[in-house]
């Protein structure tokens, strides 16, 4: 399905970025294979800029915190089958391409940044933007 995505569009000529808005699936399967392979199981260190109570939990003032980005890559309420293969986690029903707030293969400092930033406004010591 990717080689035949690719050669409608492509064809014989040169691959250009500009194509990429024009493969939804390609787009979408590269997306998953990241996904997936879960390339960097653990994300940059963040350190917490004061005493911080998260979930339940304690953190002191100047504590180191690894994300775990597994946790997020495999979640079952932000990917219908977090456990497969499954490009169209990032399709939507029409088959366009759609990027997930939950998909971070390399990284979670923005991720965390937004999704905790009011809840825990200390969680973060550093822009992550």
């Amino acid at each position: 399905k990717v080689q035949q995505e690719i050669s409608k569009v492509v064809g014989l000529a040169q691959p250009m970025y500009s194509h990429r808005g024009q493969m939804p699936y390609t787009n979408a399967v590269i997306h998953e294979i990241q996904r997936f392979s879960d390339l960097l199981p653990l994300s940059v260190p963040h350190e917490t800029t004061k005493d911080v109570t998260f979930r339940g939990y304690f953190i002191p003032k100047e504590t180191y915190i690894i994300p775990l980005l597994s946790s997020v890559l495999r979640d079952k309420t932000q990917f219908e089958k977090p456990d497969e293969f499954y490009p169209n986690h990032f399709l939507d029903s029409h088959g366009h391409f759609v990027k997930k707030d939950a998909f971070m293969p390399f990284s979670a400092g923005l991720y965390i940044f937004l999704l905790h930033h009011h809840s825990c406004p200390h969680f973060i010591k550093r822009e992550w933007l």
